[in-house]
């Protein structure tokens, strides 16, 4: 019975000791350096008498790069800041240092960060500060009777603080020049492909062409005698040449436009119309012009190329060019073949 009784306090005790492990109260004056546990995670929380004003970490976790160990946030807002300081390794293993100015910069604490197992790490840390001149100057004598040394000067913040800036400055600098080359590289190496596939295309397009033509003059040339090459207004000459060519399935026809008035002369379209009789109809064409506007000044001239095909035109079916003004009006007409 003793001995169950014993092993029940045992646990009991073992218990109480990991529970009062994980939230702990530390005693720091300016020569004091807290030891602060933490584990991958899980998140510690650092409770301060006053509001948390600036926080230095010797290896804070970079997001844009990956690298770094702890991630450090504070409560509150920049305005109105709070007393906690939040810290969370990304890693299982890892040290650091770590300095916070609480009371508007009044009060520097210093701490060293650890990663450990998360049965050991804290949960919550409470911080008190004690005057810099309660801890004695000397240690107790020896056992040899000799005076022991003296207690090491407590370290220069001010100089912790701007080589731990430094550092940072330094790192950030690093991270953008080197993001700054990559993406200079990945402008660079597009600009090349860009420039490869538009000279690719180009080789592509003056072999498809000389392609076609080389096709085209072993299946022969073809061509279409114009019936009428001449049509006139008071406002407009049109002319067409006295051949369509015919090659590669395609029918090429030529035409002119001159503006003989004194006034501006414009169209809306060029249409080329097939049938017998009255019953014509437009058929598919695809019209390239040396002006991109339907529209002339006086004594201006402007050259197009039909482009249709030949098959859209019996042997005995009309085939009649119009030049077309607003609402389908026609301007001007010629016949290509009767």
């Amino acid at each position: 019975m003793k001995a169950v009784i014993s092993v029940v306090m045992l646990l009991a005790f073992c218990a109480a000791s990991n529970a009062q492990s994980a939230i702990v109260t530390l005693a720091l004056g300016p020569d004091k350096i807290g030891d602060i546990k933490t584990a991958q995670g899980i998140t510690t929380m650092i409770r301060f008498a006053d509001p948390v004003q600036e926080i230095i970490c010797g290896d804070l976790y970079d997001g844009g790069t990956g690298k770094g160990t702890f991630v450090v946030q504070r409560s509150g807002t920049a305005e109105q800041p709070g007393n906690e300081v939040f810290i969370k390794p990304v890693s299982s293993r890892g040290a650091s240092n770590m300095f916070v100015k609480t009371g508007g910069g009044k009060h520097t604490f210093s701490f060293d960060l650890s990663v450990v197992a998360a049965g050991q790490a804290h949960r919550m840390v409470n911080i008190t500060e004690v005057a810099a001149d309660t801890k004695p100057a000397v240690s107790a004598p020896a056992s040899d009777g000799h005076a022991a040394d003296l207690e090491k000067p407590a370290p220069d913040f001010e100089r912790l603080k701007v080589e731990a800036e430094q550092q940072g400055r330094t790192k950030a600098a690093e991270i953008i020049r080197n993001a700054q080359q990559q993406a200079d590289r990945k402008i660079a190496e597009a600009d090349a492909r860009v420039l490869e596939a538009d000279h690719q295309a180009s080789l592509k397009a003056g072999q498809e062409v000389d392609r076609r033509f080389m096709q085209a003059l072993m299946l022969g040339l073809r061509e279409m005698k114009v019936a009428n090459t001449r049509a006139a207004t008071k406002r407009m000459v049109l002319l067409l040449d006295p051949r369509v060519l015919v090659f590669d399935d395609k029918a090429y026809l030529r035409y002119t436009i001159q503006n003989t008035s004194d006034k501006d002369f414009a169209f809306t379209a060029m249409s080329l119309e097939t049938g017998e009789l009255k019953d014509i109809k437009p058929i598919t064409i695809e019209v390239n012009q040396s002006k991109t506007e339907n529209a002339l000044t006086p004594g201006e001239s402007l050259t197009g190329v039909i482009m249709f095909d030949p098959k859209q035109v019996g042997n005995k079916q009309k085939l009649i060019l119009f030049v077309r003004g607003a609402d389908g009006a026609d301007l001007a007409h010629v016949t290509v073949q009767e």
